[in-house]
């Protein structure tokens, strides 16, 4: 097919504010103070811990001074309703939902509704980027992110209607590398996992965006020490990028899909302990090779595990504003699957079977005597920087231009959409600010007037702007529209927003041609 022109339009000013031939004005710093918005530091990071049994939050969680508590649906099915000293995740569980999301939806909602006072985040299912959960047929659901974000959808609209402040975290992710083929029309995907990248990215075109508060992801630490960057990997690594730092793609995911101001939570990292540290048995792993070939290259010795999970959490208060709360992996699945010794998950634990006391998992019933790991202790040793749940207020676009032509004065109309990078409700309010004329020799009183149709609204909602240009003469004119909460808790707020008019002599609007080739 032939290639077709399309012409745009785009108004060029030919001559410079004060008429043909004039030099340029100079534009005058706004003499006005700026406003200075109440700022507390970025609200990462937040230090949590996923927690299998609730019995275990006073006498083991409790001691290690973690703000963050995350539970599981799967292991605890009735949502908190009392009030734990601590914020809570719940994991809402998906084995058993995804055939009728309708049902889906009525199920989350009532968990919303008890929770509401006592959950202050919910995650919505575990790792669906593999075969995660199963169906209620009891088949495993293969990787479908369409799916997973109607869910999402759902799960979102439900919790918002009976608790607007609390905050939906998506499932986190599952680093599982750069896997290869098609499945169902998805690329990366071989019906059991799917490359986690390709799946975030799916996500975000099929919209997940908008019904998340914060984008779960687990960055594993694998082998490697938190700080090793991706570049550094060894090649048996085969681009997989098994590291700590992954998560940093996924970064750069959400700022090319427009999200950039959504924090990434770390619902899930840890390394893993080698096993034959623990006593006699788990020294057995070694020689299995379904523990061997799957896990065995990436444990490390027990100080290595305590000193990793530190630095981890260092690493990112350091480097990573975008941040928000690191939930261990875990507390208390050291004896989970008491029948097979090498379970992995048993040495992600910061626990461990005190096989010293002569516990034989083949002769014993459980439970089994534990004990803690140099982990557990470095952890709650460990220097933590509170963190908040504070609305953050920003404003996009941060400054509006009008350009206009003397001789042809009209009303011209634009936005700024108010927004909330933090976490909870937030209800803006808008005003005008003066502005000024910039002069040749100065600044004078004159200024534009934008009016506001609407000056307060909801986060998320646009807030137009219009400057009628009518009866303004050449030269520049400013304005600011001042976004201010209505909370006092609000984070950088107000925020100004400098508006500018152009008046020119003469504009003249010149098409130039496009040409789009179509497929034959």
């Amino acid at each position: 097919m032939k290639p077709r022109r399309i012409w745009i339009c785009l108004a060029i000013a030919t001559a410079l504010v004060g008429g043909p031939g004039a030099p340029p004005r100079p534009v005058h710093a706004d003499p006005r103070p700026p406003i200075a918005p109440a700022s507390l530091p970025a609200p990462h990071l937040g230090y949590g811990m996923n927690v299998r049994n609730r019995e275990h939050v006073d006498s083991l969680f409790a001691p290690m001074g973690f703000e963050w508590l995350k539970l599981w649906e799967e292991y605890e099915p009735q949502v908190p309703t009392t009030r734990y000293p601590y914020q809570v995740l719940f994991l809402i569980d998906c084995t058993g939902r995804s055939d009728d999301l309708e049902v889906w939806g009525d199920a989350v909602e009532t968990i919303a509704t008890a929770g509401k006072g006592f959950v202050e985040a919910y995650e919505i299912c575990n790792e669906p980027n593999r075969r995660a959960w199963l169906d209620k047929d009891g088949s495993p659901v293969p990787p479908d992110p369409a799916l997973y974000v109607q869910m999402l959808r759902i799960a979102y609209e439900r919790i918002k209607t009976v608790d607007s402040g609390a905050i939906v975290v998506s499932a986190g992710l599952a680093p599982v590398g750069r896997i290869e083929g098609t499945y169902d029309g998805w690329t990366g995907n071989n019906g059991e996992a799917m490359d986690e990248r390709e799946y975030a990215r799916q996500m975000l075109v099929l919209g997940a965006g908008d019904y998340l508060d914060a984008f779960g992801y687990h960055p594993y630490g694998f082998a490697y020490e938190p700080e090793r960057p991706l570049n550094e990997l060894p090649p048996a690594d085969n681009g997989n990028h098994f590291a700590f730092r992954g998560v940093e793609v996924i970064r750069d995911l959400l700022e090319q899909h427009g999200l950039g101001h959504k924090l990434i939570w770390a619902t899930e990292f840890s390394w893993l302990r080698d096993p034959s540290e623990d006593g006699a048995i788990p020294s057995w792993c070694h020689f299995s090779a379904e523990y061997e070939d799957s896990f065995g290259w990436m444990d490390v010795p027990e100080i290595q595990q305590a000193n990793y999970f530190t630095r981890a959490f260092r690493y990112a208060d350091e480097n990573w504003p975008w941040m928000g709360p690191m939930f261990v992996w875990n507390l208390d699945w050291h004896d989970y699957n008491d029948t097979w010794v090498c379970e992995p998950a048993r040495y992600f634990s910061v626990l461990k079977i005190d096989y010293a006391s002569g516990y034989d998992p083949y002769r014993d019933p459980p439970p089994a005597p534990y004990t803690t790991t140099l982990a557990y202790q470095a952890l709650a040793a460990m220097e933590k920087r509170p963190g908040h749940l504070n609305p953050r207020l920003a404003v996009e676009p941060s400054a509006l231009t009008f350009m206009a032509d003397v001789r042809e004065p009209g009303v011209f109309t634009s936005a700024v959409v108010p927004l909330n990078v933090g976490f909870g409700v937030l209800t803006w309010t808008a005003t005008v600010a003066n502005g000024f004329h910039v002069t040749g020799t100065g600044t004078v009183g004159v200024q534009v007037t934008p009016t506001l149709p609407v000056t307060t609204g909801l986060a998320g909602t646009p807030l137009t702007v219009t400057v009628d240009s009518t009866g303004y003469t050449t030269g520049t004119f400013t304005a600011a529209i001042t976004v201010t909460a209505t909370a006092t808790d609000v984070l950088d707020a107000p925020q100004l927003v400098p508006l500018t008019l152009r008046v020119f002599p003469e504009l003249h609007r010149a098409y130039l041609p496009v040409t789009l080739r179509a497929a034959p």
